[in-house]
């Protein structure tokens, strides 16, 4: 036996270590396949923008070569031919044409170009001395360099002009904006500490993120990107120290067929690996707590053998006892199935009874909608005095009449989704909400009834909220359920708070009120369906007793938590918490904003 526990132990550990290093073999090859997916789709986004904009420059080439005021400098006809153009791609940020001596002829930022002596330009001097692989009608790009007038970086990409008689005449210029890629890098879902480069062929960096500025222009000729890997093969994918990077990195690599480019994406093993450092950790500590379980077990199984030889004299002896109540059991099993059975049954009934009151509710909720919807319509019409003018008694009638189908029907669609979430039939439609304005939209609608009853609405808003990624139908009805709540239970002359702030990495959203409040013991009833709490001050108000459970199905639907204090007398505090996982960015609080009853003020989101 002691045998067997040593091999289990050693067996268990083998496994452990094994399934330990095939994770992180597989850890490290799927890094590795998600860099050269990344750097196949990087490489031909970037080839293919530059495309573009060859094809433009191809096209302005053609109509230049047949119109008659190509050379007329500054000409309003051929500035406006070549802004149209320039919009075709936002990489463009100007488009320029140059003449053989180096002269500006044209430039798409003004119609008066500067007079400024080109001559000395790449893309200038690879047309004129037909440096340009690929001939004549090849398109130039040139390394990143920045501009004599604005100081900025930009990289060139040119075609050659052409007299009538085939001699050089001038060269066509798109002046491309590098930031172009960094944006569109910043906007990719990296992970951990990726980093993503493109180089010109010749070995500038052209783009970069992180630190795009940093690195624009460097010469990256001394990196074994272009001392080895791309003389070996145009693509790839391997493990190697960077000196610019940081040591241990994994990095995929690939150039452009088609224009002079190269990109690569890397990432450090340390953070690849880093998930699978913290499951290793865990995995050994219960490896650890395992081995040590199992041999207290094997050590307690070897005294409990012992044990069992010198209880087996009495076993004998007790055998004759054991078939006595043998018989005794077989009866209590019996009764116990019986009981069970009828257990089973009451639960099938109770079921059943709870599917029936849910779908009647909600049958019932959509018959009474449809009939209430035409009340209040009608009700609006006659408001509104499209029949007639109405005398002053009417016209509160008819406003009561249609306040009462509006609260009606609020109550009918509380019972719907409250049903929908019983039966697991709602459906949430998240996106990213603008907390603040969300806020500012439910206060406003609460407005006209915090001034009838004369409520102060006080509203603690930060500077800049988070941004919240829900259902805005459900968190509408979330806020407006707690304001309404708040109105209704608290007395003329009272106060209600709403606040956002950040709790613990979470949005808080708090409203308190200085109400009737509720019973300690009552709390949690007050979050079970239908229940409202049973006072002479509480029953003075209409309700189905919905909007607390309502509310808290709705919160917990969307991963959060709903706290409910009160003291009774002194007023309710109702908190609404949204996980770190549903927020994208962080705010900073300001001073709490008042206005006078009735009226809200919060702060600019």
């Amino acid at each position: 036996m002691g045998a067997f526990g040593v091999a289990l132990i050693l067996g268990i550990n083998a496994m452990v270590g094994y399934d330990l290093l095939h994770q992180r073999d597989e850890t490290l090859a799927r890094a590795q396949e998600d860099g050269a997916s990344m750097a196949l789709v990087l490489e031909r986004h970037a080839t293919d923008s530059l495309s573009g904009v060859s094809k433009i420059l191809a096209g302005v080439v053609e109509v230049l070569a047949v119109r008659t005021d190509s050379w007329d400098r500054g000409d309003t006809d051929v500035h406006a031919l070549l802004r149209r153009q320039a919009a075709l791609s936002p990489l463009i940020r100007a488009i320029l044409v140059v003449s053989a001596d180096g002269r500006l002829i044209h430039d798409t930022k003004t119609t008066e170009p500067a007079g400024i002596d080109l001559s000395d330009r790449d893309y200038l001097m690879a047309h004129r001395d037909g440096l340009v692989a690929g001939g004549a009608d090849a398109v130039f790009v040139g390394i990143p360099v920045r501009g004599r007038t604005s100081g900025t970086w930009f990289i060139s990409m040119s075609r050659r002009l052409d007299t009538s008689d085939g001699r050089f005449a001038g060269v066509v210029v798109a002046v491309i904006e590098p930031m172009a890629f960094r944006s569109f890098y910043q906007t990719l879902p990296l992970s951990g500490d990726a980093v993503i480069t493109l180089y010109h062929a010749d070995g500038p960096v052209i783009a970069r993120f992180p630190d795009h500025d940093g690195f624009i222009g460097r010469s990256a000729r001394h990196l074994p990107l272009f001392t080895t890997l791309l003389k070996e093969a145009r693509t790839g994918t391997l493990s190697l120290d960077s000196a610019v990077d940081g040591p241990r990195r994994i990095l995929s690599y690939r150039a452009s067929d088609d224009m002079p480019l190269a990109v690569t994406v890397s990432a450090s093993r340390d953070a690849v690996l880093a998930h699978w450092w913290s499951k290793a950790m865990v995995l050994a500590a219960v490896d650890l707590a395992g081995t040590l379980v199992l041999a207290a077990m094997t050590l307690a199984l070897l005294r409990e053998a012992e044990r069992r030889e010198r209880a087996l004299a009495d076993l004998q002896d007790g055998e004759r006892a054991l078939r006595d109540s043998q018989q005794r059991l077989i009866q209590d099993i019996a009764a116990r199935h019986r009981i069970e059975a009828e257990l089973i049954a009451a639960k099938q009934v109770s079921d059943a009874a709870n599917r029936a009151k849910t779908q009647f509710l909600a049958n019932m909720s959509h018959e009474l909608r449809t009939p209430l919807n035409a009340v209040i319509g009608f009700a609006e019409a006659l408001e509104s005095g499209i029949f007639g003018q109405m005398s002053a008694k009417q016209t509160e009638y008819v406003g009561d009449i249609r306040k009462s189908g509006q609260h009606l029907l609020s109550l009918i669609n509380d019972i719907l989704d409250t049903t929908k979430i019983e039966s697991g039939k709602y459906v949430l439609h998240q996106e990213d909400l603008a907390v603040g304005e969300l806020i500012g939209e439910c206060l406003r609608q609460m407005e006209p009834l915090a001034v009838e009853k004369g409520v102060t609405l006080t509203a603690t808003l930060p500077i800049s909220l988070p941004v919240l990624y829900a259902d805005p139908r459900a968190v509408r009805q979330i806020l407006l359920n707690l304001l309404s709540n708040a109105v209704k239970f608290t007395p003329p002359g009272g106060r209600i708070l709403v606040e956002a702030d950040r709790a613990a990495r979470s949005l808080r959203l708090r409203v308190s009120d200085t109400g009737i409040g509720i019973p300690a013991m009552e709390l949690e009833q007050v979050m079970e369906p239908f229940h409202q709490v049973d006072n002479s001050h509480t029953r003075r108000y209409a309700g189905t007793g919905l909007g607390l459970p309502l509310v808290k199905s709705l919160v917990e639907l969307q991963d959060g938590r709903f706290v409910l204090s009160s003291v009774l007398g002194r007023g309710t505090t109702a908190t609404v918490l949204f996980p770190p996982s549903r927020l994208r960015s962080r705010s900073d609080d300001l001073p709490t904003l008042k206005r006078a009853p009735g009226r809200t003020q919060t702060a600019p989101a």
